[in-house]
């Protein structure tokens, strides 16, 4: 999968802070850094989910984090 330069930018996010089921990075967090907004970091969100590279924890206290069986 060819990543775009934002899905890069999320990845590398989501790897410094060590995001994982027990503790997942927010859209909001997210857009935060990197200056967009949250619905554009969901839309490239689910292009990562897609592609298998992320997953996803719904609800209150939600958000992105890597899947580890994918990693590489």
């Amino acid at each position: 999968m060819q990543l775009t330069y934002i899905q890069q930018e999320i990845m590398g996010i989501l790897r410094r802070a060590g995001a994982s089921y027990a503790n997942p990075v927010s859209s909001a967090e997210i857009s935060k850094t990197l200056n967009v907004t949250p619905s554009y970091v969901r839309e490239q969100g689910k292009a990562l989910f897609d592609g298998g590279l992320i997953r996803v924890r719904r609800g209150p206290g939600g958000g992105y984090f890597l899947n580890r069986e994918r990693e590489d």
